[in-house]
């Protein structure tokens, strides 16, 4: 793959690659219908892009010059702006603005006559794929990896995907027994190749000859059974794949009972592999460190720090709820999530749903009688609080119906490719349809905003923010005895850009509550309060600005105290986390360190206990905290 070109240095006129010809006027070169990852704009953002050549040896001014779908001209169109100048043999890449659908379309190119001056039939397309010539400016049209203002002759034929699928006789899900899967291609006469290992079929799977037999295959791990399946016709070309994962004799397995369970089944390679895996410290990690540079966590590079969409892999994602119904079963795109914990043996993941990946762009499901429907989600290993996992959904349990932003949990356990990864929360995230469904405001105009973002300090202040919101905000973290890396670190909040006229749509900051699991909850004494008045200017400028916000937020301490973290009911959801929690984290300890079950029952009970003491003690403490405040 090509790497990713911005399209700003391209479109610059004294940015654009030469590459000369002499072959009549400017020319369609290369078009994608489906962009994920292979060219992301000035803006971030990955539209479908087409990409023109002047195969001449003059300039040519394309200006006027107009692109269309339809042979009606008053319909979607771009119009390329005045004074654009393509030199000889160079590219013009451009957004066109309109819908070009993945499954096929055309494309035409005007002149300012209105004379077609070149058109194309783009086939369907598999996303980051193009249809391209062969040769710059003329030869045959071929699906191609995409090459954004270079020339074509980089690029790498795609064998494109033939229509039909293979059929597995049982579908997807939790079996007592051991069970035999037969495969049929739905097109007679095709090869049916398969692995039960992860592995990409096309590259090592095995021929079907007869039923595959499938057991509980759990050793040191559980493990489930992936059937990975494609068919290939005479010419050697593949069906799309089919996935279906296979759990026998999980029914004798307690730490799943009443669990919500995912499945993600994705090419070995891009998970693993040392020059594109997103799970291994690779290539990215080695040219760092023959670099020359330090190998501590926090400043060097590897595979799994990589960002955005280029670090996104496509995957299968079953979800089967706390009954073990398969509620969910689509493609979808996955990337690690976190900071340091990206370190750890466990990752964390984010979750996206694209239609170009083939499946659902919009998930919604119910399990554990919570509803999911956003376009995004995260599969939450906790960061650096791996001794109890329940920092965060404390607080969140807590918050949930707070003027403050709070994700949506489920207990959950996970699966890759059939291994056992262990415990984790499935949870929403915080992008732009999180907010416009929660509170009903326009997506497109919310800004999510971290306080590295707040460039001069008169944007604390607090008529830029909810008030009642950020008074809730501080008392919690201040009653959670929030450490670490807060208030420095992970301080975000939300807002529209504009005054919609609602009550959230009013362009006023509020709050968002995540990662609580630095240092919260563990020490009963510690006074955020004073660490904040002493070195964090935001809170100062609160403090010193709003004459009441001292005494209201004694108030808001106390009030919350009462209600929201009343002592007995954040003891009774401790104990019900733990009961709901054990088996699996025992087996979770024991995938990622080296003890017994009991050593790992002892080690959780323990780290729980301390949670337990924090919330017995801590209101002893908060009386001091809050009269010191006041008199301070």
């Amino acid at each position: 793959m090509i790497a990713v070109a911005v399209f700003a240095a391209i479109i610059c006129c004294s940015g654009i690659i030469i590459f000369c010809r002499s072959v009549g006027s400017a020319r369609i070169n290369e078009v994608c219908t489906s962009n994920v990852s292979c060219c992301e704009d000035a803006d971030g953002n990955y539209p479908d892009w087409i990409e023109l050549y002047n195969p001449t040896d003059m300039d040519m001014d394309l200006s006027g010059f107009t692109l269309n779908k339809s042979a009606d001209t008053n319909k979607e169109k771009y119009v390329i702006p005045d004074g654009t100048v393509l030199g000889p043999g160079s590219f013009f890449l451009l957004d066109p603005g309109f819908t070009m659908s993945s499954k096929g379309c055309s494309v035409n190119l005007l002149n300012r006559k209105k004379q077609y001056v070149d058109h194309v039939y783009i086939p369907a397309l598999e996303y980051d794929t193009t249809y391209s010539r062969s040769e710059d400016g003329s030869g045959k049209w071929e699906i191609m990896t995409p090459t954004p203002g270079y020339s074509n002759s980089d690029a790498e034929p795609v064998d494109p995907v033939i229509e039909g699928s293979v059929i597995a006789s049982k579908d997807t899900g939790f079996y007592e027994d051991e069970i035999d899967i037969d495969l049929v291609s739905s097109n007679w006469g095709r090869k049916i190749l398969y692995t039960t290992d992860g592995a990409d079929p096309r590259k090592s799977g095995i021929e079907y000859n007869g039923p595959i037999h499938v057991e509980d295959k759990s050793d040191d791990i559980d493990r489930c059974t992936v059937v990975r399946a494609v068919a290939v016709d005479l010419l050697g070309r593949y069906t799309r794949e089919n996935r279906y994962v296979y759990f026998v004799g999980f029914d004798k397995k307690t730490a799943y009972d009443n669990m919500t369970v995912l499945s993600v089944a994705a090419d070995p390679d891009d998970l693993f592999s040392y020059e594109n895996g997103i799970m291994v410290p690779g290539i990215d990690y080695d040219m760092y460190v023959a670099a020359g540079e330090p190998e501590e966590y926090d400043t060097s590079k590897a595979n799994f720090t990589r960002r955005g969409r280029t670090s996104e892999r496509e995957i299968r994602f079953d979800v089967f709820d706390e009954g073990h119904k398969l509620i969910l079963d689509t493609n979808a795109g996955i990337r690690i999530k976190g900071l340091s914990s990206r370190w750890d043996d466990q990752k964390s993941f984010s979750v996206f749903f694209r239609q170009a990946y083939g499946g659902r762009s919009k998930a919604s499901f119910t399990t554990d009688d919570v509803d999911f429907s956003l376009h995004s989600l995260a599969i939450d290993k906790c960061g650096q609080d791996t001794a109890t996992k329940m920092v965060d959904a404390i607080m969140g349990y807590c918050m949930q119906y707070s003027g403050c932003a709070v994700a949506k949990r489920v207990p959950c356990c996970l699966f890759i490719n059939g291994d056992y990864a262990g415990f984790y929360w499935l949870t929403e995230r915080f992008d732009r349809t999180f907010f416009a469904d929660r509170y009903g405001v326009d997506a497109e105009d919310v800004e999510v905003i971290d306080k590295e973002d707040f460039t001069s300090g008169d944007e604390w202040g607090i008529d830029n923010f909810d008030r009642e919101s950020l008074l809730e905000y501080y008392a919690s973290n201040v009653i959670v005895a929030h450490d670490g890396d807060w208030p420095d670190f992970n301080v975000r909040f939300w807002r529209t850009g504009s005054d919609e006229g609602t009550e959230y749509g009013n362009a006023k900051m509020r709050p968002i509550i995540f990662d609580m699991n630095s240092r919260s909850m563990k020490s009963p004494g510690y006074d955020p309060i004073e660490y904040m008045l002493e070195n964090f200017y935001p809170f100062q400028k609160l403090t010193g600005e709003d004459d009441g916000f001292r005494q209201d937020l004694v108030e808001k301490i106390d009030e919350m105290s009462s209600n929201e973290f009343e002592r007995q009911k954040v003891l009774e959801l401790i104990d019900d986390l733990q009961d709901r929690m054990e088996e699996q984290m025992i087996l979770d300890r024991m995938r990622y360190s080296d003890c017994s079950a009991e050593e790992a029952r002892e080690s959780f009970d323990k780290s729980v206990d301390v949670i337990r003491k924090f919330f017995m003690e801590r209101w002893d403490h908060l009386d001091d905290i809050k009269e010191k405040y006041l008199n301070g």
